[in-house]
């Protein structure tokens, strides 16, 4: 099937069938990783802390992990926001974990990982409402667990970065949380259009025209700006903060990042495009590729900030 007809069949879906495919994909995820990549995992357990909490909000309460180094010292930790990937539908994980472990050692810095809540049993809106509303909160609470408030940078990877787009454009003017900077990784900004060209889905592209579907029931829901975040105007682009964006040339959704990339330069947000030609979707996380190099370029882009 092509997309289009794919999406017509996952139209016919009922309730109960598109959550029993959800639950089927984050079954699998976890199998896909090599043993070595998960015996990684653990690497960095003995010099960070992860502490689970609950925030609470206007939307509800929100899971999230604050990750440092054991021997952080005092208070006004420069910080850093994760917001993960999984297509709006896969469960935040250890590789989301390491991965702030990771910018938690490289950078001394405190890292905020957020596990907003998954499609298809929460569609668009919710996940967007959910962060905009704990990002009206996070300033107090950066400072009560240590950080600087003042001194934040985001970073998102996949379906996180095309939420924290959104949600930097629906507070792009408000001045109580103003993060230096996005770094936006491998991110999807056009949900709309056919990224496959019109060609057969193999299982990856039906994974990800799933996932989509999870997220967005209507598609002329898509044309929203919201959603497809390509799709934004001039002036809802204006007052971004500086805007990072990796893709990876192995990667479907490499064009419209290097697309969104272009569209957030011509509207007067300082933007930066890099390209990993030789790595695939995810490198970053599944630890694949090359996410060494990744890893060194995202936290020399923090660096600069913080």
């Amino acid at each position: 099937m092509n997309r289009q007809e794919f999406i017509e069949y996952c139209s016919t879906l009922g309730e109960e069938e598109l959550h029993r495919i959800a639950a089927g994909s984050r079954g699998r995820i976890e199998k896909i990783l090599p043993q070595e990549t998960k015996d990684m995992f653990r690497t960095l357990d003995d010099v960070t802390t992860a502490e689970e909490l609950y925030v609470e909000t206007a939307f509800g309460s929100t899971h999230i992990y604050l990750i440092k180094e054991k021997d952080a010292a005092g208070d006004g930790l420069a910080t850093v926001v994760n917001v993960h990937g999984g297509g709006w539908t896969l469960d935040h994980g250890e590789r989301d974990i390491f991965f702030c472990r990771r910018l938690a050692v490289k950078l001394h810095a405190l890292v905020v990982d957020v596990d907003y809540v998954l499609a298809p049993e929460h569609p668009y809106p919710a996940a967007i409402e959910e962060i905009e509303a704990l990002f009206s909160v996070l300033p107090e609470k950066i400072t009560a667990w240590g950080g600087d408030a003042n001194n934040v940078v985001l970073c998102g990877q996949s379906a996180g970065g095309n939420l924290l787009g959104a949600v930097m454009q629906r507070k792009r003017y408000d001045q109580s949380f103003k993060p230096k900077a996005q770094v936006l990784c491998y991110l999807p900004t056009d949900n709309y259009n056919d990224h496959f060209h019109g060609g057969e889905l193999d299982g990856r592209g039906e994974a990800t025209e799933c996932y989509g579907f999870f997220y967005n029931r209507s598609f002329e829901e898509r044309k929203n700006s919201d959603v497809s975040i390509l799709f934004a105007s001039e002036e809802e682009m204006k007052n971004l903060p500086p805007t990072d964006i990796i893709t990876c040339r192995m990667d479907n959704l490499m064009e419209e990042g290097e697309a969104y990339a272009a569209k957030l330069a011509s509207a007067g947000v300082t933007t930066s495009l890099k390209r990993f030609e030789n790595s695939r979707h995810g490198f970053l996380v599944n630890l694949m590729d090359e996410w060494q190099d990744g890893e060194d370029y995202v936290v020399s882009l923090i660096r600069k900030y913080i």
